[in-house]
């Protein structure tokens, strides 16, 4: 694992669900460089236009815009940006699969496990540079 990279990360992290969020973001960010979050897809998207980052996380199902929805936004704008989705659904739903066929990154089961996610971000980095 890249520790000393992961620590130069700065990341978009777009999650509805209040403790979740909170609790995952108190995790990464005393691992990353910079976690910046988003409450559900249209504020995500927004951050992403208004931003720089080095990886995107975010949930499906969000009220306003859905991550799939912001996914396909974002991928209009860059297409190499690392990408994972949180999800309780694994990759047999179908819009996980649709994801894929876009360049989603990677994803990680809910509840989320912050070591998982470490995992699976320094895999997408990896996989990226």
């Amino acid at each position: 694992m890249n520790i000393e990279l992961i620590k130069t990360l700065k990341v978009l992290y777009v999650e509805d669900e209040i403790i979740l969020r909170d609790t995952t973001c108190n995790s990464l960010n005393s691992i990353l460089k910079e976690v910046v979050v988003a409450d559900n897809g249209k504020e995500g998207l927004e951050k992403f236009k208004n931003d720089t980052f080095d990886l995107i996380i975010t949930d499906l199902s969000m009220p306003v815009m859905s991550g799939t929805e912001m996914i396909m936004a974002i991928r209009e704008i860059n297409k190499e940006i690392p990408i994972i989705i949180t999800t309780a659904y694994g990759s047999q739903n179908l819009e996980v699969q649709e994801l894929a066929k876009v360049n989603m990154t990677d994803y990680v089961m809910k509840p989320v496990d912050v070591m998982k996610l470490v995992e699976t971000i320094d895999k997408a980095i990896s996989t990226n540079s």
